[in-house]
């Protein structure tokens, strides 16, 4: 009696376990849940990050422009003509102070000496330079380009020491008074400061780019 009794819980308990077995098998993994599309990403954030630290200061629009404190000139002869210098043209508020030396004039003799209009010295003769400086179309004698006269003494040297108002290496205010980058010119004759256009100063004997 005891033996078939075991032998009938045998097959019983193997069947039970090949039940659940299969239960587990059947059973599906859940899968992941999906990532909403308004979910904030994870992972690393260094690229999305905020920036730390105080943004570089901007110049405000309307800062006037910068420029240089000095500029130099170089003065060449014209064909046929001797005068040559070195000249410093500095900022002096709403002036400029030109100073420097010329050599090669007339001894004792007073040349015309403006600013032009184009920064360009070209042979033989600079009439590429252009008219004077003039950019308010005042009468000769209030030209921005009008400049005092050079003096030069028994050798034909002259020292160079002027301050002039009105004219600016670079133009601060808006008006156009900027002279970077324009002619110094010395003339044959003395400027009057009244014969137009011109003054009655004569052949241009030196040019040289203020820059």
């Amino acid at each position: 009696m005891k033996t078939l009794t075991l032998a009938l819980l045998v097959p019983l308990a193997i069947c039970a376990a090949c039940s659940k077995k299969d239960e587990t098998a059947a059973t599906p993994t859940p899968a992941p849940a999906e990532a909403r599309p308004d979910a904030p990403a994870t992972g690393d954030t260094t690229a999305t990050a905020p920036a730390t630290g105080t943004a570089p200061a901007q110049a405000p629009a309307n800062a006037p422009p910068s420029g240089p404190a000095s500029a130099k000139v170089s003065l060449i002869p014209a064909a046929g003509s001797s005068v040559k210098g070195e000249l410093t043209v500095s900022n002096e508020g709403d002036a400029v102070h030109i100073r420097g030396d010329i050599t090669g004039l007339a001894p004792g003799k007073e040349h015309g000496f403006h600013v032009h209009e184009f920064g360009k010295c070209d042979l033989p003769d600079f009439a590429s330079a252009g008219q004077h400086f003039n950019p308010t179309n005042a009468p000769h004698g209030d030209h921005l380009g009008d400049l005092p006269n050079v003096m030069a003494d028994d050798s034909g040297h002259a020292t160079i020491n002027a301050i002039v108002k009105g004219p600016n290496l670079v133009d601060k205010d808006g008006a156009p008074s900027e002279i970077l980058g324009k002619a110094l010119v010395v003339h044959a004759m003395p400027d009057d400061y009244k014969t137009q256009p011109s003054g009655g100063s004569g052949a241009r004997i030196a040019c040289g780019v203020i820059k």
